[in-house]
């Protein structure tokens, strides 16, 4: 704990606490923000919303979003809203597109840190809120210009808020409405599962706390519901009433309720989806998960066995449920005598099972979806780590053993890639040498910490190691994502930059490709189908058609048509004569 009664005492440790939060946010800000707007931004994702904002600020258009000039009801504006507030300060770039989710990004590791160092320890606070900062799936969703990070900043924010609001030492109304605001804002950012899944996660933990109604009455939900409602209602009310109630149907319905249903967009996967996706995009750290839950559960639930004369068959109804009541009282007993630490971590196991159960009963599913669970994820393995710096000889088995199975995995990874890479349908070339060179350092840098852990210097190791992997991370991120661009967006960009300088006609033909009128500057035409393009070309004189290389075959047979540029995957065709920029 960092609260201590000497007042110099506590003054070093406040000290100590700033500079470890430097040392944090330093970390965090070049995993975030190096080479942020490097690369173009990758379709349909990011352009899906960095157009939007663009669009605003060309149309002056704030309250109904349009992509393509063409309204377009999803999500609530306010990630576009920030969007273009940095396009208004940094231009309109890839950069200024990205930037308000890598703060977001920043921001939350910051947020995490603070929990930890507050409730657990300094030096855990450091390790675990780096973990954060070397899991794959957070910082890559965090350099994309995608509402994830933001809503998973507002989501894991307000269960910070609520659980520092609800200690009993604590008691603080401002971070109880700070809870509040977040989810207004989580609501503003993608809508309703904004106020579902925090109080999903509230209910959970304060049921098997056996104080729903005292929790009830402590977090004061008619004003919570009141600021909620004054950061959210008034755009969606007024929202609905300019369209005549067909946001309420696009939106509310078919974005929420149908994508949680129903497959949306094509987005169905297997149940277990995203467990594989919260172990992966954790990774390393996800191999302390295991032992964590253990540690952290095993004791709860060996203060729920039944006491004398109880019997956990128990058949007749009213048996069934005195068993169940003596359950809720240990439980209750229990989640009241643990320490503010380990309170912490299982409230982070209820945040992060909750979260991952939810998701997984949505029929749609895509990798970002659990992002808000990760900083529960981080504080748990935190928990863990604590307790084998406090351990040392144990705990360097514990550490090390985890750590042996990462190494392995690398080494599989290095292995595995070059015979992926050729299986894979055009896979960039030298994409599984990079990913064998990222291999390869990660493993020698947990060899190192390994080392560093063995002369006792647990925590200087596991620190290595969590420094370490962000930064490697993103160094190789520098590699990887300017070839997967190439691949992926090629010369599209610049086609469509050019394209948009003249004043004829743009048709993106067969392919979705949003981003096109964020390089073009001004509106396309998306059209699919040999016939619906001819029909289209005879109603204008002159155009210029975007389209993957491998249409070019099927346009070669009608007349007018030129191609002006072939690269990689891309094309730009002129159909027509002059016009040209």
């Amino acid at each position: 704990m960092l609260a201590e009664n000497n007042t110099v005492e506590s003054w070093k440790l406040s000290r100590n606490c700033l500079l470890g939060l430097a040392f944090v946010v330093s970390i965090a800000s070049v995993v975030f923000f190096k080479d942020l707007g490097a690369v173009p931004l990758f379709n349909p994702d990011e352009a899906l919303y960095a157009e939007p904002a663009r669009e605003m600020l060309v149309t002056g258009e704030y309250i109904t979003t349009l992509l393509n000039y063409v309204v377009r009801f999803t999500k609530p504006p306010l990630c576009i809203w920030a969007m273009a507030g940095c396009f208004q300060i940094f231009g309109v770039n890839e950069f200024a597109a990205r930037f308000f989710g890598a703060a977001c990004g920043v921001i939350l590791i910051a947020a995490t840190y603070f929990a930890i160092a507050r409730y657990i320890s300094l030096r855990a606070a450091l390790v675990g809120a780096l973990t954060l900062a070397s899991a794959p799936l957070f910082v890559f969703t965090g350099r994309e210009a995608i509402t994830d990070m933001p809503l998973s900043l507002f989501g894991a924010g307000s269960q910070l808020a609520f659980f520092h609001a609800g200690q009993a030492q604590v008691r603080s109304r401002a971070a109880l409405y700070l809870g509040y605001v977040l989810i207004g804002l989580a609501v503003m950012t993608k809508g309703p599962v904004g106020l579902v899944l925090p109080v999903a996660i509230l209910c959970a933990w304060h049921f098997l706390k056996g104080d729903l109604w005292t929790a009830f009455k402590n977090y004061r939900p008619l004003t919570g519901a009141a600021i909620v409602a004054a950061i959210s209602l008034p755009w969606f009310i007024t929202e609905i009433v300019i369209t005549h109630g067909a946001y309420f149907q696009e939106f509310i319905i078919r974005e929420n309720f149908q994508r949680f249903t129903a497959v949306v967009d094509n987005h169905k996967q297997p149940v277990y989806y995203h467990l594989l996706a919260m172990a992966g995009g954790f990774f390393p750290w996800a191999v302390y998960l295991p032992q964590s839950l253990v540690a952290a559960l095993a004791p709860y639930f060996s203060a729920l066995k039944p006491v004398a004369g109880e019997s956990a068959a128990a058949t007749s109804g009213s048996a069934l449920i005195a068993f169940l009541k003596g359950r809720m009282r240990q439980s209750q007993l229990y989640l009241t005598a643990v320490n503010d630490s380990t309170a912490l971590a299982l409230y982070c196991i209820i945040w992060a099972t909750v979260t991952l159960v939810f998701y997984s009963a949505s029929v749609s599913k895509l990798l970002p979806y659990t992002l808000s669970a990760f900083p529960a994820l981080a504080i748990v393995v935190a928990w863990e780590l604590e307790r084998c710096f406090v351990r040392q000889e144990h705990g360097f088995k514990r550490l090390a053993m985890p750590l042996i199975f990462v190494v392995l995995a690398y080494g599989a990874v290095s292995a595995v890639a070059p015979v992926v890479a050729q299986k894979v349908r055009d896979a960039p070339l030298n994409i599984a040498a990079l990913i064998t060179a990222y291999a390869a350092a990660q493993a020698a840098l947990v060899l190192v910490s390994l080392i560093v852990m063995r002369t006792r210097r647990l925590f200087a190791g596991a620190l290595v190691l969590a420094a370490g992997a962000a930064l490697l991370l993103i160094i190789h991120a520098g590699r990887v994502l300017p070839v997967l661009s190439a691949k992926l967006e090629g010369p599209l960009p610049k086609y469509a930059y050019f394209a948009g300088q003249s004043k004829d006609a743009i048709l993106v033909f067969d392919m979705r490709k949003p981003g096109v009128p964020f390089y073009a500057l001004r509106q396309v035409e998306n059209i699919n189908g040999i016939d619906a393009l001819n029909a289209r070309l005879k109603q204008v004189p002159q155009a210029y058609i975007l389209t993957k290389s491998s249409k070019l075959t099927a346009l070669k047979d009608l007349p007018g048509m030129k191609v002006i540029a072939s690269e990689g995957d891309y094309a730009m065709v002129r159909f027509g004569a002059g016009g040209t920029p």
